[in-house]
C-alpha cells in the first residue's frame, strides 16, 4: 500500500519512459534514411554523370528533411501550414525526378504519400493517398508496361507510404503516452490526497468533538468539585491518545474501524453529551470493508449530531437481514437549518456515500416529524469492491 509520505512525491519517471522520446526520434531517423538509401543505391545503378548523382542526391537529402519536419509538426495545428507547404514542396521532389531518373526513383514517391495522410484530414486524405497510388501504378505502367512491375510498384508504394506515416506518428504517439503517464500520476497522487483528507475527517473529527465534550464536562465538573471530574479527564486523556494514534494510523494507512470499538465509543461520548441512548444490535460477524464503513458511518452521524443538533436522544441500529446490514441513527432535537441540506452538500456524508456506492450500498437522509433526523446506511453482505485504498 501506498503511504501518505509517499503521496507528496511523484514516482520518477524510468530509464525507459525518459529514454523513449528519443529512441523514437532515433528510429524514425535510421527508418527514413534507408528508405532513402534504398534510392540512392536504385541511382547508383543508372549510367549517369556525377551531376546527376549530386541532384539525386540533393533531392533526397531534402525528401529526408522534409519529413522530419513533418514529424516535428505532427500534432501541433499551428503548423499546419508549414506542413501544407512542405507537402507541395514533397509533391515535386517526388514526381519530378521522375522525369529524369524514371525507374530507379519510383520508391521516393512513398515519402509524399505518407505526408499526404499526415497532413491531411478526413475523407480528403484517404482520397488523395489513393491518388498517389493510382499515379504509380499508371507511371509504372508507361515506364515498363508489365503487369507484374504494375502491381509490384503500386504495392510497394502502399507499404512504403503507410510505413512513413506510422513512423511519423511515432514520436508523438510516444509524446501523448508521457503526457497521460504524467496524469495519471498526478490522479494518483490527488487520489491519495483525497483518501488522507477523508480519513482525518473521519477519524480526527469525531475524536476532537469528544475531546472538547469532555473537556467542558471536565471543567465544569472541576468547578463543582464533583467526585465525576477525575473520571473524565482519564476519559479526556483515553480521548487524546485515541486521537494520536488515529492520526498515526491514517500516515500508515492501515486503519480498519472494528464495529465493536465504535458502538464502546458512541455510547461513552453520548452519556458525556447527556444524551439518551437506545442501542438495538443484531447482526453476525461482518467483512471487514463492510464493518469500516458502518463504523465509519456511525461514527460521522454521531458527529454531527454532536455538531449540528440539540439531541437528547438518540436511537442506534444495526441489523442484519439475509444478503444485507442496515445501520441507522435516529435523533432529536435536530437543526432543521442542517438537516435541510441534500447529502452530497455535507463533506463527511458526502465522503461516507461515496464509500457506500463503491461497496453496491447507499447512505440516505431524512427529516422527520418532531424535530427528528434519521441517517441511514445499507450495506450488501457482499461487497461489489472490497478495495481497502478507496474504503
Amino acid at each position: 500500500m501506498a503511504t501518505a509520505e509517499a503521496s507528496r512525491t511523484e514516482p520518477a519517471p524510468s530509464d525507459t519512459t525518459s529514454m523513449a522520446p528519443r529512441l523514437a526520434w532515433g528510429l524514425t531517423t535510421v527508418v527514413f534514411a534507408c528508405l532513402c538509401l534504398i534510392g540512392f543505391l536504385n541511382v547508383r545503378m543508372l549510367p549517369i554523370g556525377p551531376l546527376a548523382m549530386a541532384m539525386a542526391i540533393g533531392c533526397m537529402l531534402a525528401l529526408f528533411v522534409l519529413q522530419m519536419l513533418q514529424c516535428r509538426w505532427v500534432g501541433h495545428p499551428e503548423r499546419q501550414r508549414y506542413a501544407q507547404a512542405a507537402l507541395v514542396a514533397q509533391g515535386c521532389l517526388a514526381y519530378l525526378p521522375l522525369l529524369y531518373y524514371q525507374q530507379a526513383w519510383v520508391g521516393m514517391p512513398s515519402f509524399f504519400g505518407g505526408s499526404v495522410l499526415l497532413v491531411l484530414s478526413g475523407k480528403l486524405a484517404w482520397i488523395s493517398f489513393t491518388g498517389v497510388l493510382a499515379s504509380m501504378a499508371f507511371i509504372q505502367a508507361l515506364l515498363s508496361g508489365n503487369p507484374l512491375d504494375v502491381g509490384y510498384t503500386t504495392v510497394a508504394t502502399l507499404v512504403f507510404a503507410l510505413t512513413v506515416y506510422g513512423i511519423s506518428y511515432l514520436r508523438e504517439i510516444v509524446r501523448r503516452l508521457q503526457s497521460a503517464q504524467g496524469e495519471l500520476a498526478d490522479a494518483a497522487v490527488t487520489r491519495e490526497r483525497l483518501r488522507f483528507t477523508r480519513d482525518l475527517n473521519d477519524l480526527l473529527g469525531h475524536s476532537l468533538s469528544a475531546m472538547i465534550l469532555k473537556a467542558e464536562l471536565a471543567y465544569r465538573l472541576v468547578t463543582r468539585r464533583s467526585e465525576r471530574a477525575p473520571e473524565e479527564v482519564k476519559e479526556l486523556v483515553h480521548s487524546s491518545r485515541q486521537a494520536l494514534a488515529d492520526v498515526r494510523s491514517v500516515a500508515r494507512n492501515y486503519r480498519e474501524f472494528s464495529l465493536e470499538s465504535e458502538l464502546r465509543s458512541m455510547r461513552s461520548v453520548l452519556a458525556a453529551a447527556g444524551v439518551e441512548l437506545h442501542l438495538r444490535t443484531d447482526h453476525d460477524e461482518l467483512p471487514t470493508p463492510v464493518a469500516t464503513v458502518l463504523g465509519r458511518t456511525l461514527r460521522e452521524g454521531i458527529t454531527n449530531l454532536l455538531r449540528h443538533s440539540n439531541a437528547t436522544s438518540c436511537t442506534v441500529t444495526v441489523r442484519q437481514d439475509k444478503d444485507q446490514v442496515t445501520g441507522e441513527i435516529v435523533n432529536d432535537g435536530a437543526n432543521m437549518r442542517e438537516t435541510g441540506m441534500d447529502l452530497p452538500s455535507a463533506g463527511g456524508l458526502r465522503d461516507i456515500q461515496d464509500r457506500a456506492v463503491q461497496l453496491g450500498g447507499n447512505v440516505t437522509t431524512e427529516t422527520l416529524t418532531g424535530g427528528r433526523f434519521r441517517l441511514t446506511v445499507h450495506l450488501p453482505l457482499t461487497p461489489d469492491n472490497t478495495d481497502h485504498e478507496n474504503t
